[in-house]
This record gives structure tokens, sequence and C-alpha cells, in this order.
């Protein structure tokens, strides 16, 4: 098929719109947060309810898709030895703060040509664009002289499960792009940490409290809150003065009595932990008003303070002495995630973003061995290495033109914190979807993206399946 196919791919997706968003809006129905394992769901019948809405749409659509095991989808197209991945979830975050929602996390709305919705940007709304992109490129007649496979994962934003397994049982890529970061390229991804780290205290410690922040590991909490057996007058006073005094910086704080308990709730700021100085962490918010004076005992107050110590005030790791940047990818991230303590233990989770070319595994054991001295014991470690593709690649030059052709802007390469399935094969990168200047609200409430942008996704797609199958 020679010419320019490009056209062709616009006019079919012009004619694909309803469906298109149609499709978005019944997967954005389900609430695909990752949850208890059940027979062919290993990550929640959520989860796999909405990889089977997708792969039964990708065989509505004339494709071969595949459900291997409730871990990964497969949904296949062409003939040849080599093969192009393109690789998507289907999992999301939990929706955070439901007050902070302007609309239903679980209802995709559109207001002033925005399209709004938990998934519509991290990945839902990009995977249905590279469906319905290869779709718009098979129906004008063009036949790839590669295969090409939308890898559709179900564990991306908790464990990578999906992706692990996928590796152990598929075909590796011979090449290929993940549609969950930013125009044009990102070839640099940051090394990721996901530590959980625990400490048993004495008993008489924290007796009567428990406490717990946080919903997931790689977002900044929005959320903590302690629960203590009602104190006398002179700690209850303490406390509420601690909690009027709380600065504005560190969180907003409620505090209310039921049942003869007393609960103190810290309201922060979500964001993703890639970013986390957008954020408000409410657990150090929630530990600063705890470690004001008269609010628990000198020994419980040296615990959070310890903590308080060791993170600084800054989310760069230099209170650790851990701090450090390179030109390509630039500075350390460390957030602290989720906390939790009851039955005597308190348990403190980190997500922790490394420098291409800092060696990750050397930072984690620099961490771990840090708080090992305060008493803490590493119970979880994952590591994901960095991500790191040459500018004058083939692969990103053709994405690249991709890129200037379909919106006529000038192509540039990104180096970002977040951790995409970019880094699960050689030869892969991000392409999109978020476009230069666009608002970043993945991992946030009131998540949303131009409509207009995910029919532009779906083109600019359909013509990178095409420029490089051909």
């Amino acid at each position: 098929m020679g010419g320019d196919v490009f056209p062709g791919i616009s006019r079919e997706i012009d004619e694909l719109k309803e469906k298109l968003f149609e499709s978005l809006r019944q997967q954005v129905k389900i609430p695909s947060v990752e949850g208890a394992p059940a027979e062919n769901a290993p990550f929640g019948p959520a989860v796999a309810e909405a990889l089977d809405h997708v792969l039964a749409l990708g065989a509505s659509l004339g494709f071969e898709a595949e459900n291997h095991g409730g871990y990964v989808g497969t949904i296949d197209w062409g003939e040849g030895k080599e093969l192009l991945g393109i690789l998507a979830h289907v999992d999301v975050v939990p929706p955070g703060d439901l007050s902070a929602w302007e609309t239903p996390p679980y209802e995709m709305t559109e207001t002033d040509g925005m399209v709004r919705g938990r998934g519509v940007a991290d990945d839902k709304g990009p995977l249905l664009s590279s469906l319905y992109g290869m779709y718009a490129l098979k129906k004008t007649g063009f036949r790839p002289n590669k295969r090409v496979r939308i890898i559709v994962g179900t564990n991306e934003e908790t464990g990578w499960g999906c992706m692990k397994y996928y590796t152990a049982h598929c075909e590796t890529p011979t090449m290929g792009f993940s549609p969950d970061g930013m125009f044009t390229v990102v070839n640099r991804e940051k090394g990721i940490l996901s530590l959980a780290l625990a400490k048993k205290l004495p008993g008489d410690l924290f007796s009567g409290i428990s406490m717990e922040g946080g919903e997931a590991v790689n977002l900044v909490p929005a959320a903590a809150s302690a629960r203590l057996a009602m104190p006398d007058k002179e700690r209850l006073a303490a406390l509420k003065r601690a909690a009027e005094s709380l600065p504005e910086t560190l969180g907003s704080v409620s505090i209310s009595e039921k049942d003869g308990n007393l609960f103190i709730a810290v309201k922060g700021k979500s964001a993703h932990a890639m970013t986390p100085e957008k954020g408000v962490n409410a657990i150090g918010g929630l530990f600063r008003l705890l470690v004001s004076p008269g609010c628990l005992s000198d020994r419980e107050k040296e615990e959070l303070e310890t903590v308080l110590n060791l993170l600084g005030d800054q989310p760069d790791g230099n209170a650790l002495g851990l701090a450090c940047s390179d030109e390509v990818s630039g500075g350390l991230t460390l957030n602290l995630g989720m906390f939790r303590l009851s039955g005597g233990e308190l348990t403190l989770r980190f997500d922790m973003r490394t420098p291409v070319t800092c060696s990750i595994e050397e930072l984690a054991g620099r961490l771990v061995s840090r708080f090992e001295r305060e008493g803490y014991a590493k119970t979880e470690e994952r590591i994901k290495k960095p991500l790191y593709v040459p500018a004058d690649s083939p692969l990103i030059q053709k994405l690249c033109g991709v890129y200037e052709k379909v919106t006529g802007e000038k192509s540039v390469l990104y180096s970002i914190g977040g951790g995409t399935y970019a880094r699960a094969f050689p030869n892969c990168v991000c392409f999109g979807s978020v476009y230069p200047g666009e608002e970043l609200t993945v991992h946030s409430p009131n998540e949303r993206t131009a409509a207009a942008n995910i029919l532009r996704n779906a083109k600019m797609y359909g013509l990178a399946v095409y420029e490089l199958t051909k």
C-alpha cells in the first residue's frame, strides 16, 4: 500500500468517534482497582472485568484476542517474524478523596470539551485510542509486514504481576511503545523502588492508639488518621492546640469524639509519587501534629520524630544522604506513601525514584540500612530498573516523525520519574499520551483529558503502527 495513509486513518477515526467514546464510557464504569484474587482474576474481579471488556472489544473488531489466565491480555493483528508491541493497562489507582471529585470517578462525563473519569488519561483512554487507531488502519486496507500486538496489562499500578507473567510465558516484542506517558517520546524513566519496612514496638508504646494513612505507595497520601482512647483533659487540650496550630502547608485537621475514642484526621493533597513536591503528605502532617508538646509520651514522640528527621522537609532523600541527580533524568524523589500503626507494629511504605545513571540497588541498600539502624526490618522490596533508549534509535526517529506529521509541531524527548511498561522490554519507549503543556491529572481527583486529544491519539497511534510495520 503506497501513498499517504494518514488521511484514510483520520477519516476512519472521525467515523468511529461515537463508538470509541462509548467503549471508553463502558470501560471507565468498571472500578478496576486491584482487589482480592479470585478464580481467573489474580488481581480481583473488577480488574478481570475490565480486561474481558477490552478483549471482547478487540475480538469484535476482527482481531485475535486472548486472555492469559487473567494476568494479561493480547490483541493481535497481522503476520511476520517481527513483533511490534503496544503496552497499556486497564487497572487504575483508587479515586482517593471522593469529596475532591467534581463528578463521580467511575462515570465518564464530558463538559467543555474535557472528558473526566478515573482512567481516561491513565491508561484506559490511551489503550482504546491505540486499539481504535489500529482498527482504523486495518479498515484502510493496509496489511502490516510485522505482527502487531496490544499487550493489555492488569497490575501496572501496584506490582507489575501482569508483566512478570507475560515475560515468563509470552513472546518478547522486537520493538514497542507504551501510550502511558508524554508526547513526543519518553526515552528515560527513573528507577523505581517500592519498599516496606516494619518495626516491632514495646508493648507499652502507643497503647490504645492506632494510626494509618495513604491508599497506594505511588501516591502522595491525601489522608492520614489516628484513633486514641479518650485522653485526659490535659492531653486532649494539647492535641486540640496542636491541631489548631498545624501549618496549612502540612494539611488540614479535624478532631471528633465517639464511643470513648478521639479521632484525628489530617487531609493533605494527593499527587503522583514521581512528583511528590506537588502534593501535601498527610502522614507527615499527622506526625508533626502528634510530636507537639503534650500529645504523646516522650518515647512515643521519639519514634515519630525519628521518621520525620530521616525524611526531612523535602521529598528528595537529602536527609538520608540519598540525594542525587543527573543531567538526563533529574533528581531522586522519595515518598512515604503509606503507613500503619497497629498491633504493636509500625509499618512504613516508600516509593523512591532514582536517576537513570545511578544504581538503584545501591541507593535502596542505603535506605534500608539507615532504617535498620533504628530497629526496622525490610518486609517487602520491588525494584524496577531504569529505562534509557538513545535519541538516535530508529524507533524514536520514526515515532518523532509520526508526531510531527500529525501535530505539525517539533518533537521533544522527555525524562520522567514515572514507571511505564516501556521498561519491561528492550527497544521500547513511551509515546504519549499527554501533550506538551497539557495539565497532568493522572492519579489525581478529577482525572481528565481533552476529548479532541483522545481522537488525535487514535490517529497518531494508527499512523505509528503503519510506519513501524510497513
